[in-house]
């Protein structure tokens, strides 16, 4: 389902985009199902005795596609969230829909870019408040990649890989995660189906 955005609107801080609007429910949850299964696998790893146990042996050759398909479909899905929230509330984003995608591979802007995207993404739809899940889930992302980059550079990194303190931010994180991804996509969703319903051929078709 799409509908063509209005080029005549306000031109946002950012480039504006003037494409298609789209459903983002099958990205929503094929990125909601990858999460809940790495975060999964990462617990029950850590409840196995971690890195020494033998489902970790057992997961490690999947670990690095699951991951990667994770990152792929998650960023889709952030991107076509993006695109959306700016024909919804044009004029009112800061960053573009490519630094949705770039922001988050680079040190320093992935810190705070992508929250800041979200936030945008959200009050699009949803200017009433309720950011504070996009602050938690972000809180706990950066307990997850923060924390696991600074025992990195502390040497601690192996013990606490696949550990339960890991296991269970992450688990966090992933719940929080797919909230923020439901709470999203069910906003755009709605506000899809109302502009479909506006147009004239969808009020011809229903009498």
């Amino acid at each position: 389902m799409t509908i063509q955005a209005d080029r005549n609107a306000p031109r946002p801080r950012a480039l504006a985009y003037s494409g298609p609007v789209a459903d983002p429910r099958g990205l929503a949850v094929a990125a909601q199902v990858l999460i809940g299964v790495q975060g999964a696998a990462q617990l029950a790893v850590a409840v196995a005795g971690g890195t020494r146990s033998e489902l970790f042996s057992r997961y490690v050759p999947i670990a690095g596609p699951l991951f990667i398909a994770t990152i792929v479909v998650f960023l889709c899905w952030f991107r076509r969230c993006r695109l959306n929230a700016e024909h919804f509330a044009p004029g009112a984003h800061k960053h573009s829909a490519g630094a949705a995608v770039w922001a988050w591979f680079v040190p320093g802007p992935m810190w705070w870019i992508p929250r800041r995207v979200a936030l945008d993404v959200w009050r699009a739809n949803a200017p009433a408040g309720g950011a504070w899940l996009i602050d938690a889930w972000w809180v706990a992302w950066l307990g997850k990649s923060v924390g696991a980059a600074i025992l990195i550079e502390l040497g601690a990194a192996r013990p606490y890989a696949y550990s339960p303190p890991d296991a269970t931010v992450g688990v966090v994180a992933a719940v929080l995660a797919i909230l923020v991804i439901r709470r999203i996509t069910a906003r755009q969703h709605a506000a899809v189906g109302a502009e479909m319903a506006s147009l004239p051929f969808a009020r011809a078709a229903s009498r």
